[in-house]
């Protein structure tokens, strides 16, 4: 399963949030350089994200993006929801025996169940322990790092 780049960079946008929030509001053109992503692209991907819930703004010469909730109250199936409109796209056959009818029914209730069995495991996975996971990598073979 591939997942949509507006996921992958909505998610890298919340990462990159949760990882600088401690400084104070986080600008559009920090995220963009960090992450090496257009600011055009970033400010129309903020735009789900804040209605969502996952973001506030502010604006002014001290403004910019703080996340709205904890990073570790924010999963990665959420986020995915958020940009992904239809789970499987559904095709119905035109001209189908009643076997390939059962078949392809089948066939749907066992993708469904991947599907829900993938959203499931992404429930659990949060943004807090996706920043944990980045800086452990950041910081591999360093005599700083703190982490087991």
């Amino acid at each position: 399963m591939k997942l949509a780049t507006q996921v992958r960079y909505g998610t890298r946008i919340l990462l990159d949030l949760a990882m600088h929030q401690s400084k104070g509001m986080v600008q559009m053109g920090d995220i963009a350089s960090r992450q090496n992503i257009s600011l055009k692209y970033l400010e129309q991907l903020i735009i789900p994200i804040k209605n969502a819930g996952f973001v506030t703004s502010k604006r002014g010469p001290k403004g910019g993006h703080s996340l709205a909730k904890s990073p570790n109250q924010i999963t990665l199936a959420q986020i995915i929801r958020v940009f992904e409109k239809e789970r499987v796209p559904k095709e119905t056959p035109d001209d189908a025996s009643n076997c390939s009818e059962h078949q392809d029914s089948l066939i749907e209730e066992a993708w469904d169940e991947a599907i829900e069995a993938f959203y499931s495991r992404l429930e659990k996975v949060t943004l807090s322990d996706l920043s944990i996971g980045t800086t452990k990598k950041l910081w591999k073979g360093s005599d700083l790092l703190i982490f087991n």
